[in-house]
């Protein structure tokens, strides 16, 4: 069984595609089935991601810059919380293959695009998927919660900016893995792209697909190391994808916290970039911004100066 992607037509058009993590070690595995998916039809893209992890102190692996490095099965990095390098393992001991995981620095906006455009010219990237684990890219900025939002403004304001690249489109997988997002303003905010055309479309991960399949593996895998934490929003999308509902708890991590696992969080939802940047309140604000720390400064600031959209329910019957 294949996952249907609606925008599989504008990915085949790209020779080199990117799938990039926007923001922590885990959003990149949310981008796993469509890789895999890709792979499978004989299509080239690479992986890459906005790592939490220390990659400016990494002593090896393929260092483009100071904050961008490809990690590979034999990156050395004892005793951390890595995923990337973890998945990199993976990749190697599933399929004997050296996969190297592209991993940017946790920056400010303006190094950030300078590594993009680096690792752009190393790859002859024509194409970029950014993938967000959970919906908070979503997020405007007025909304009543808005879950962990900076480091994926930070990937949208980043990419926004690398005007030469024809395709560069948003993945959503893992609706409602996320507790503190005011989930009826997200819905709000996907209608209004979907006025604007900025909806691609959605489709479901199923058991039976192989892509699925071999994403299953790589997180179980990397989430059994030792030192190494665990993803709420991919250990929610193998709960929903296994048929689980409710407050179900995968892995020690959730335990004593109350979930609500839905197939909703097995659902990809697809965006054009632009329509998303367009309605975003803040980029602007941290376009300029070489720090996280400026960011994070910049983003409180425009958040505490403007009133927030009203309390709202999601209203099922």
């Amino acid at each position: 069984m294949q996952l249907n992607l609606p925008i599989l037509d504008r990915l085949s058009a790209c020779k080199n595609l990117l799938i990039a993590g926007m923001g922590g070690g885990f959003d990149i595995f949310c981008g796993l089935p469509i890789y895999f998916e890709l792979r499978r039809r004989g299509l080239l893209a690479h992986l890459a991601s906005f790592s939490f992890s220390d990659i400016a102190t990494l002593k090896d692996g393929m260092r483009l810059t100071n904050t961008l490095v490809g990690v590979t099965f034999e990156t050395q990095a004892e005793g951390v919380c890595f995923p990337e390098l973890y998945l990199a393992q993976w990749f190697h001991e599933k399929f004997w293959e050296d996969v190297p995981i592209w991993c940017f620095h946790k920056t400010g906006v303006r190094p950030l695009i300078e590594n993009y455009r680096v690792l752009i010219k190393h790859l002859s990237i024509d194409g970029i998927l950014l993938i967000d684990g959970g919906v908070d890219s979503l997020i405007r900025g007025d909304e009543a919660e808005m879950g962990t939002i900076i480091e994926d403004s930070i990937s949208l304001c980043a990419v926004n900016e690398l005007i030469d690249i024809p395709l560069r489109l948003v993945g959503c997988l893992g609706f409602g893995a996320e507790q503190d997002v005011s989930y009826a303003h997200v819905l709000e905010n996907i209608s209004a792209l979907v006025k604007s055309e900025g909806f691609l479309g959605s489709c479901s991960l199923l058991r039976q697909m192989p892509a699925y399949q071999d994403y299953e593996s790589a997180v179980m895998y990397v989430q059994s190391k030792p030192y190494q934490e665990t993803s709420v929003v991919n250990s929610s999308v193998i709960s929903a994808v296994r048929g689980h509902y409710g407050d179900y708890n995968l892995t020690e991590k959730t335990q004593g916290s109350r979930l609500w696992i839905s197939p909703l969080m097995s659902i990809y939802w697809f965006f054009e970039m632009s329509a998303i940047t367009e309605r975003h309140l803040f980029l602007n604000e941290i376009r300029a911004t070489d720090m996280f720390s400026e960011v994070m400064r910049a983003m409180f600031l425009v958040i505490g100066s403007r009133p927030k959209r009203p309390p709202a329910k999601i209203w099922l019957s």
